[in-house]
């Protein structure tokens, strides 16, 4: 009787199992036909651990940290230094002759997808012949609010020349939301005031930087990576946490709006990529491209004071090959290019005199990761051969 009874729990223990993997299976399959992730999987999304809660940023690079990143593409060790650099040690104080290049970014100047020596930054240190040393500050999810506060820091090193290297895919937008990858930072509004406000303060603190279902089994881990159902689960509880912590916390502005950024303006920049998507949407690409411009002007102006030598690097993404958005919103010039991210930034840039290094056109989708967004050590070479262009006429 005992192990008739143990049968049948055995056999209903196993009929359950075997469904709930079923329904998995079928759930990952609907997940991998609907969703298309590929430009979304991100700017930071298995790169928490490299994180750390920043009471001014946001988040920022946690020091004396190594690990290892590994996505479906590549993998590679990662080691961050005492000061918050994916770079070598190095002191404030210089001890050698070399002039200092300090590079501010987002995750393509931090590395996303290349191990340290396949990065534009490493490669023109190690090219100019003893000449300089490039340190690294990028910081995956940054963008040009955040460079102006960062740079005090930045200044403390004392560089010679600073190279700003601004994501076409989303710095714009970057600067007027406060929540952005899931978690909370500075942002700023479009206002009449000479000075910029930034708002955001406190910054709520979101937990961990960590994905959610994440493992301690390489296997495991590898496995989620690629799964579109994880990629969803682990979208929906970040929505659920963010939300959570931003009812509590929303500025408003003198109309009695509750912001979360600029008002009405598409949080993937689809406004500026395409203008025409709405009857309101080439105004918010306009009104990004005015806070932006402001911002900019503002680290050339505080660079100035300083006689720092400064230039935007430009990092074109998939945007600008038309690969972010759905074939129906697609608008290209002769070249199947969407430039008009590009042109809003060169246009200012022009106006503001600030020298830019555009490698645009010589990048193309062949120098990006095929599922990932971020550029392959061939577009870090590419990259790395206009900003050494660029050094030699200095």
């Amino acid at each position: 009787m005992i192990s008739t009874k143990l049968n049948i729990i055995l056999k209903n223990t196993l009929l359950v199992f075997c469904s709930l993997l079923i329904a998995l299976i079928i759930a990952e399959l609907i997940a991998r036909f609907f969703v298309d992730d590929s430009t979304n999987r991100g700017a930071i999304n298995n790169i928490y651990k490299f994180h750390e809660f920043d009471s001014k940023l946001g988040w920022k690079n946690k020091s004396n940290y190594k690990g290892t990143f590994e996505r479906e593409e590549f993998k590679y060790n990662v080691s961050i230094n005492s000061e918050g650099m994916r770079y070598k040690e190095i002191q404030k104080d210089r001890l050698n002759n070399k002039k200092r290049i300090a590079v501010m970014g987002d995750s393509f100047t931090w590395g996303v997808g290349v191990k340290d020596s396949d990065r534009f930054t490493d490669i023109v240190e190690n090219k100019s012949n003893e000449k300089y040393e490039v340190l690294n500050f990028g910081v995956s999810g940054y963008g040009p609010l955040r460079y102006l506060i960062q740079l005090d820091k930045v200044l403390e090193f004392n560089p010679d020349i600073v190279l700003l290297t601004f994501c076409l895919g989303n710095d714009f937008v970057d600067n007027v939301f406060f929540n952005r990858y899931g978690y909370y930072g500075p942002f700023t509004i479009l206002d009449n005031k000479p000075e910029i406000e930034i708002y955001g303060y406190p910054i709520p603190k979101v937990g961990e930087f960590h994905d959610y279902l994440g493992t301690s089994y390489p296997f495991l881990n590898s496995f989620l990576e690629k799964s579109k159902l994880y990629y969803l689960i682990n979208l929906f509880i970040r929505k659920l946490n963010t939300e959570k912590i931003g009812s509590n916390f929303k500025y408003t502005n003198q109309q009695g709006h509750s912001q979360s950024g600029h008002l009405g303006a598409d949080e993937n920049q689809k406004d500026i990529y395409v203008p025409n998507h709405s009857n309101d949407a080439k105004l918010f690409g306009l009104d990004l491209a005015v806070v932006n411009k402001k911002i900019l002007s503002k680290i050339s102006d505080r660079l100035a004071e300083q006689n720092v030598k400064f230039s935007i690097v430009v990092a074109p993404t998939k945007c600008e090959y038309n690969q972010c958005l759905p074939s129906s919103l697609k608008e290209q010039d002769n070249k199947g290019n969407n430039n008009n991210a590009r042109n809003l930034l060169l246009n200012d840039l022009r106006e503001l005199g600030i020298h830019y290094i555009d490698s645009t056109d010589s990048i193309n989708l062949n120098d990006f990761w095929e599922i990932d967004s971020h550029w392959k050590p061939s577009g870090h070479v590419k990259i790395s051969n206009d900003i050494l262009k660029w050094l030699s006429n200095k």
